[in-house]
């Protein structure tokens, strides 16, 4: 029985306690390794943009699915400006209407301040906006939401002036939701393409080393070594350098997702920063594991169906 069948460890020779192919020469293992910190790093850009995406389409969706607002007109329905002594008791018969709607949590006015500071930015800070006729606005706040307690709550708003607007939300919600799922399509799209040229490129540079080494490979195969046994050397060589690289593109991404976050840190309510929280960052952590897999399973695959073919 030969020491190669008699060998324990991983792909390292018994009595040298290291490759018996020359793996570690050259600037191939080098190239490699920037390959896949570079694959790695492509990766979680698109994961964490998958992640912030989640995380953006839910603050706005949860904002607007169990919300609604009523409007007032400044102007009613013979073109007459209503004042705002006129708004403000139309306001407050809405609000005591929907009060008995047990699936309304809450239905407050905006004051004329609040309301001139959302219109301001789109009229600019120069105009006068508080000589404009300003409609009223109610936020309604419900528990549950259906179209039967839409219909009622319409119905009854309704009564008390026909000209009364119900914003329902429902196609900023559709739009958020569809721009959302096209975006987690494209983010899927690309991380998967990732993969594929990760696979792809470690194939490559497996094959690249085999006929580099073509000559070493048949004299092990003189000397006694199995297939599985170069095998596993070459398999253990490719997994040392994807961590190598994964461990370098995983330091580089957390840096741009740190700095991205740092730099986009907001209060404003619409537009929340671009931070990850704990569950995503652990995600995050998982992709070298991922990659060494695939780097693993690919380089097995590889090496056997090139020994396969070897005379």
């Amino acid at each position: 029985m030969s020491r190669f069948s008699k060998n324990k460890r991983l792909g390292i020779a018994e009595s040298k306690g290291r490759y018996d192919l020359p793996l570690n020469k050259g600037s191939a293992s080098n190239f490699m390794i920037v390959l896949v910190a570079l694959m790695t790093f492509l990766a979680m850009m698109a994961l964490s943009a998958t992640f912030l995406l989640n995380s953006v389409t839910h603050h706005w969706s949860s904002g607007l699915e169990n919300s609604l607002t009523i409007e007032i007109p400044a102007v009613d329905t013979d073109e007459n400006i209503r004042s705002q002594e006129d708004i403000q008791a139309l306001s407050q018969r809405v609000q005591d209407t929907l009060q008995p709607f047990a699936e309304i949590n809450a239905a407050t006015a905006l004051t004329q301040e609040e309301i001139q500071e959302l219109v301001s930015p789109w009229l600019g800070e120069d105009l006068a906006v508080g000589e404009m006729p300003l409609p009223g606005l109610i936020s309604v706040e419900l528990s549950s939401r259906n179209p039967e307690n839409i219909q009622s709550i319409t119905e009854a708003v309704k009564a008390i002036a026909s000209d009364i607007k119900i914003d329902t939300h429902e196609t900023w919600l559709n739009d958020i939701l569809r721009l959302a799922g096209t975006l987690k399509i494209s983010a899927s799209f690309v991380t998967l393409i990732i993969g594929l040229t990760t696979i792809t490129a470690i194939a490559g540079a497996i094959r690249s080393r085999m006929a580099e080494h073509r000559d070493d490979i048949e004299l092990l195969h003189l000397m006694g070594a199995s297939d599985m046994y170069i095998t596993k050397q070459l398999q253990r060589h490719a997994l040392i350098l994807t961590i190598k690289g994964s461990l370098l593109g995983l330091g580089a991404g957390l840096v741009i997702i740190a700095a991205m976050s740092l730099l986009s840190s907001s209060d404003n309510p619409v537009m929340p920063g671009l931070s990850l929280d704990i569950v995503n960052i652990s995600g995050l952590f998982l992709l070298p594991v991922a990659i060494s897999f695939i780097a693993w399973i690919t380089a097995r695959f590889t090496v056997l169906r090139v020994l396969g073919q070897m005379p």
